[in-house]
This record gives structure tokens, C-alpha cells and sequence, in this order.
């Protein structure tokens, strides 16, 4: 997949998904596969966000964690068979161009759209003042197709990033599971930690908790990991927190026994996907009550893993 992330770049013939594509929902996958549908077509699939939110950019707020960091993004859409993935930057030049400038210039000069595809609810433009309306108003004049996708609803309510943000902020991985379509996942390399695993007999894989991400409560969960280089699947307990039993001041990671897995996999990317939610965080009264818990919860991981293929 091609990756772009500055604002100078010339493509051809492509069919565009126009958004801020955050968590990469079921219905942002709606859209993809439309731009997909167009490659029998002779067209390129080319999604088009920013490289921030707008409210970031806007308010210079970066507190704001998104389900779904940028490096994730890009996996994760390479993986949905995207061609190209646009990441412009959000200045406030770009957002001062008018909708009209916006098409003219962006979506159509820069980015060679032959088909459009875009949400119901679709803004764009200084003050979010350009929408589906206009876009359809000014398709023929500038040589586009539109397409636009009504909102997917699930349980009689519409899917959007911000139900999925409130679930994972509870714990409730799999109602979040359910909208994103695949499990609420984290992507990163395999750090070392302090081994203290090794010495309790139960190894863990660690990796940093990206600031920028939203992460759900600090607990223990059910998890599947894929691990580069490796086939299949497995399953495993992952902690979110800061370890309070071992460390203090601890920097908030991310740390998984994987079950039937005994290979060196420091430096390597694995995926870990949080299928549920266990248990919340503790601290324990030395090592070895944390050992007793931990064998519970690796049991308890495991009697659920076997109840999905049942």
C-alpha cells in the first residue's frame, strides 16, 4: 500500500473514501468496499483522512486518543486491501480552504478522483460548511461519480467511533467488538520489561502504551495475539496498567502471556486483541499472591478461549 503524508503528491484515477475514519468501524468498511468495487473498473482505492483530528489541529489540543493510532491505521487498511492511503496534513491553511477549493484542488487536481465516496453525514471544508448536497451539485462539472453510504445501524442505532470510544472506556470489548468488526487490537513492538514473568514461571510479551491511543481500564483480559512471523493464532491473559505490584511510578504497558508459546520474540510487531474483559487491576501482598491470581486468570483465560470454538 501506497502511504502519503505530505501535501504534494499527484495521483490518477482513483475512486476516493473521504473521512476521519477513526477506528475503522463497519460502516467506514462500507465505504471501502465500494472504493474497492471500483478496481474491476481500472481505479485506484484510496482512503483520504488527516494526519491528526481537526479538533488537534483546530484548538492545538493533543490530549484527544483515538481508538486507533496512526501506524495501527495504516496496518490495519493495508490488511483491508486499500491501494493508497492519504494522511494530509490538517493546517489551518488546509482548513481554511473553502468546500469548492477543497474539490477543485485537493480531491480532484491532487488526488485524480473519478468516483467519490463519502458518508450521509459527510463535512468537510471551512467551517464544515460543505456536505453531500454540494459534493453531488458539483460531481459533473468536475468529472466524478458520487457515491454515498447511509449509516450503519446496529441494535436500531447508528455505529459511530463515539459509542465504540464509550464501550472500550467501560471495558465492554465485545459490544465494541461488534461495531469495529474485529476486536479492539494493539499493535507494537516487543520491548523488554524486568523478567520478572520468567522468574514466576509465567513470560510475558511487553509493549509500550502509545499516549495517543485510547486505551480501555486497566485490568486484566482475555486476548488473541498474532505474532510476526508466526501462522497462527494464539490465545493469552494481557494486563493494561502499571503493574502496581512491581513498580511504582510505573509507565502504563501492555503485558501478555501467550499460552503454548516459548520462542524469543524481543524486537518483533505482534497484534494483541482484547477479547474480554477479566478482572480490574490490583495490587497484591508480594509476588507470590500475585503468581496465585495470575494462574486463575490464565485458567479462567483458557476455559474461554475453548468455549469460542464450541
Amino acid at each position: 500500500m501506497e502511504y502519503i503524508r505530505e501535501p504534494d503528491f499527484q495521483l490518477e484515477n482513483t475512486a476516493v473514501a473521504l473521512g476521519k475514519f477513526e477506528g475503522l468501524h463497519r460502516g467506514h468498511q462500507l465505504l471501502f468496499d465500494k472504493i474497492k468495487e471500483q478496481k474491476k473498473n481500472g481505479l485506484k482505492s484510496v482512503v483520504f483522512t488527516f494526519d491528526m483530528p481537526p479538533r488537534s489541529a483546530l484548538a492545538q489540543d493533543f490530549s484527544y486518543q483515538q481508538i486507533y493510532t496512526r501506524e495501527e491505521r495504516k496496518v490495519l487498511l493495508e490488511k483491508m486491501g486499500m491501494d493508497i492511503l492519504i494522511e494530509h496534513p490538517f493546517t489551518k491553511e488546509f482548513a481554511s480552504l473553502s468546500p469548492e477549493e477543497f474539490v477543485r484542488e485537493i480531491l480532484v487536481k491532487k488526488a485524480g478522483a473519478r468516483v467519490v465516496v463519502v458518508g450521509r453525514d459527510f463535512r468537510f471544508g471551512k467551517r464544515r460548511s460543505g456536505d453531500v448536497a454540494l459534493l453531488e451539485r458539483m460531481s459533473a462539472a468536475c468529472g466524478y461519480r458520487l457515491i454515498v453510504v447511509e449509516k450503519l445501524q446496529w441494535e436500531k442505532k447508528d455505529v459511530s467511533s463515539t459509542k465504540i470510544r464509550f464501550c472500550l472506556e467501560r471495558g465492554e470489548m465485545e459490544q465494541a467488538e461488534k461495531m469495529l468488526g474485529r476486536p479492539y487490537t494493539i499493535l507494537g513492538k516487543v520491548v523488554h520489561g524486568k523478567a520478572l514473568g520468567r522468574t514466576i514461571q509465567i513470560p510475558t510479551a511487553n509493549q509500550i502504551a502509545d499516549k495517543k491511543k485510547l486505551m480501555p481500564p486497566n485490568g486484566v483480559y482475555v486476548s488473541r495475539i498474532y505474532i510476526e512471523g508466526e501462522e497462527h493464532p494464539f490465545y493469552g491473559i494481557t494486563n493494561v496498567g502499571i503493574k502496581p505490584t512491581v513498580e511504582e511510578n510505573g509507565q502504563k504497558g501492555v503485558e501478555t502471556n501467550i499460552f503454548q508459546f516459548e520462542g524469543d520474540i524481543y524486537g518483533k510487531e505482534i497484534e494483541v486483541e482484547l477479547l474480554h474483559y477479566r478482572r480490574p487491576e490490583m495490587y497484591f501482598h508480594g509476588v507470590e499472591e500475585l503468581r496465585c491470581q495470575m494462574e486463575k486468570d490464565i485458567r479462567y483465560a483458557k476455559e474461554y478461549t475453548a468455549n469460542l470454538f464450541l
